[in-house]
């Protein structure tokens, strides 16, 4: 404890930091007080906070003054209570120190901090079994809705629904067709990204691919399959090696690739963070990019303008992804299950740099 932080009162030291009473002992929000003081009556406050009654602007006005200068908070599981809703949903994603996700977070907090809800966060990565832990937790805390941005979205969204709980997944496409989804085209991505390559003189194209048992690290390969073949090029398996969207698998697949006997002249990263570790790794070798490897990845975090030289990338816009999937899932909690599932493709955009 800081020196300035101490009083001395009738002899005995005392501190000016406020003790707080364990959460058991803390009382509730009081309404009562609020109405009193207002001169209002405790169900005109109870139309303040919840918005459902038309107050009049100077009641209300008056009212939040009241609330403001008494310090008063409204009671969030009261509120809930009354609603029959927790007012809370849960966002998994599959590696939460992947760029990619906050920013996607960001964007679901603000389609549903503007109704009211709070986002609980969990990232699939913390553990082995953290995405199935936190399907768990969603049910368990009676979460009104999730949003899976996660690897086994199908089982994970099926859990959930048997559930009752909305489901929207991100990234999953067609094969969650009875659940709200927002995606790109991972095929059409991959697509662009070599015909890219391709337009610059590069034949020996490899990739290095997410896991390709699972979108859209699956989806992300057949678009570069379906690329390397309109092009005219045998398909070469020693081009393929396969990632975990880490900057180290990354770094260890171009390692690979560069050990060949012929080194590829350009490759495809199914995501920016593994292009990263592939520069990392064309960088430690004394080549240069895009001049002995061009490189091109997937998503236009923050880091592919920042890092030398700067990546070229297939831009999926985060916020609005996140965005557009807190409206969705807005949308089937009003709406109920009986809805039409909703499939939402958002567009994409190559962003050329200097690494290819």
């Amino acid at each position: 404890m800081k020196r300035n932080d101490l009083k001395v009162r009738g002899g005995a030291v005392e501190s000016d930091k406020p003790v707080c009473p364990p959460i058991s002992a803390r009382d509730p929000a009081n309404i009562q007080a609020v109405a009193k003081a207002a001169r209002v009556s405790k169900t005109t406050v109870s139309h303040v906070l919840s918005g459902h009654r038309p107050v009049s602007h100077a009641t209300r006005r008056n009212v939040l003054r009241v609330m403001d200068e008494l310090g008063f908070q409204p009671n969030y599981f009261a509120q809930a209570l009354n609603a029959n809703r927790s007012l809370a949903v849960a966002l998994i994603v599959q590696d939460l120190t992947n760029p990619y996700y906050p920013l996607l977070g960001r964007g679901l907090e603000l389609a549903m901090g503007e109704a009211g809800y709070v986002v609980m966060l969990f990232d699939g990565a913390a553990r082995p079994d953290a995405a199935d832990a936190a399907v768990k937790i969603a049910i368990q805390r009676r979460v009104d809705g999730v949003v899976l941005a996660a690897a086994g979205a199908e089982r994970a969204a099926s859990t959930l629904r048997r559930a009752c709980v909305a489901v929207v997944a991100v990234g999953s496409g067609p094969a969650l067709a009875e659940v709200d989804w927002v995606s790109a085209n991972d095929e059409r991505i991959a697509h662009d990204a070599v015909m890219h390559l391709a337009k610059a003189g590069h034949r020996n194209i490899a990739t290095i691919t997410g896991p390709i048992d699972r979108n859209p690290g699956a989806a992300r390969f057949r678009g570069y399959r379906q690329a390397i073949a309109s092009l005219g090029i045998a398909a070469d398996e020693s081009l393929v090696v396969e990632g975990d969207w880490t900057r180290e698998s990354g770094a260890k697949a171009m390692t690979a690739l560069l050990n060949r006997l012929r080194r590829p002249m350009a490759v495809f990263c199914a995501n920016d963070v593994m292009a990263i570790g592939a520069l990392d790794t064309v960088l430690g070798r004394a080549l240069r990019a895009p001049e002995d490897v061009a490189v091109v990845g997937v998503d236009d975090i923050d880091a592919a303008s920042l890092v030398r030289p700067s990546l070229t990338t297939v831009r999926l816009p985060s916020l609005e992804i996140g965005r557009t999937a807190g409206t969705l899932l807005l949308d089937r909690l009003s709406e109920g299950a009986a809805a039409p599932a909703r499939h939402i493709l958002i567009q994409h955009s190559l962003v050329v740099r200097q690494s290819a």
